[in-house]
Order: structure tokens, then sequence, then C-alpha cells
């Protein structure tokens, strides 16, 4: 079995979607001792939507979201929303702590987040 590589070269796009948690976090090593800075446990789509915790990864850059509650709901679910320094996030991103916990904080967080725009991988995990 061959041992694992990083290539810098990379052009795949992204994923921005994973089904768990821990999938996110295995499908790049880097996730996993990377520091995260919290960016808000209660957005919600609706009064009484489901919740979701948004976290930006040091390590990585990407801001995510995963949707809490049971799997059975969607809870665990991950969404990659955006891929930025953390001075660029929090410019783009400023006043969220106001909009966190409102009905239609969701949208408000996704709308920020597309204007960062996802790059593509810097870095890719290889078996070849």
């Amino acid at each position: 079995m061959a041992s694992p590589r990083i290539s810098q070269h990379d052009a795949r796009p992204l994923p921005t979607r994973y089904r768990s948690l821990s999938s996110f976090y295995n499908a790049d090593p880097r996730r996993i001792h990377s520091r995260e800075r919290d960016v808000g446990l209660w957005w919600r789509e609706d009064a009484d939507g489901p919740l979701h915790r948004a976290a930006w990864v040091s390590d990585t850059e990407e801001l995510y979201l995963v949707r809490l509650g049971p799997v059975a709901e969607g809870g665990g679910e991950v969404e990659v929303l955006a891929v930025a320094e953390r001075e660029r996030l929090e410019r783009a991103l400023a006043g969220w702590r106001e909009q966190c916990g409102s009905p239609r904080s969701l949208s408000w967080l996704r709308e920020h987040g597309e204007r960062l725009g996802l790059r593509r991988r810097a870095m890719t995990l290889s078996t070849a």
C-alpha cells in the first residue's frame, strides 16, 4: 500500500458537502488537529427550523456549517460555505453575532459566505 503524500497542484474542486462531521474531518487530515473559531451555534431559517453551527477551520481556512439534531432528520450533515483567510472572513461576516439565532439568519450566513467563494484545493491528500 502506498503511503499518503500531499500534492499541491490538484485542480479538482473542493467538495462542499459531507454526510457527517467525522467524514468532513477525515477527508483532510489538517482539519483533525486544527484550531477552530466558532461562528455561531443558532443559525436557522425559520423560528422553529433546525439549528446549525458554523465554524472556521484555521489550517484549511474553511467556513463550514453543520446541521444539529438527529441523523434521521439530517443532523450531522456538513456544508463548506467558503474558504478564506481569517481577516477576509471577519470582514465578510461583520455583524454575524447580531444575525445568529434570528429567523432567516441561515440565509444571511450563506449569502455572506458566497461572497467569499470556494477556491480550489491548495493541497490534497493522495495515496498514489
